[in-house]
């Protein structure tokens, strides 16, 4: 390789080490000033979020299964626990307080 080219690739390396800590106190720079706003204005980080179309429910979901061995509940949302898969699910269900009334 010519010594030329040689030269070119340590210039580039140097390039890059020099962009890379450029690139690091720029965002170190927009954090300290988004954090400095959002203390002046008394913001938190949910207030930020863009407004979605529609609802969403936030409120905690109820558990719907419980393991009688352990205590460990689920919902009955996301993937199922290991000690209700390939089970019979109406053989974990819990009795809601609506329920009560029910039998």
């Amino acid at each position: 390789m010519s010594s030329r080219v040689k030269i070119l690739k340590q210039q580039l390396a140097q390039l890059d080490e020099r962009l890379l800590v450029a690139w690091q106190q720029e965002q170190k720079a927009a954090i300290d000033h988004v954090r400095q706003v959002m203390n002046f204005f008394n913001l938190v980080p949910n207030q930020l979020r863009v407004d979605r179309r529609g609802t969403y429910n936030t409120k905690p979901v109820q558990m719907k299964y419980q393991d009688p061995i352990t205590g460990a509940t689920w919902s009955g949302r996301g993937r199922a626990p290991s000690w209700i898969r390939n089970r019979n699910y109406d053989d974990f269900l819990v009795r809601q307080p609506d329920d009560v009334g029910a039998d």
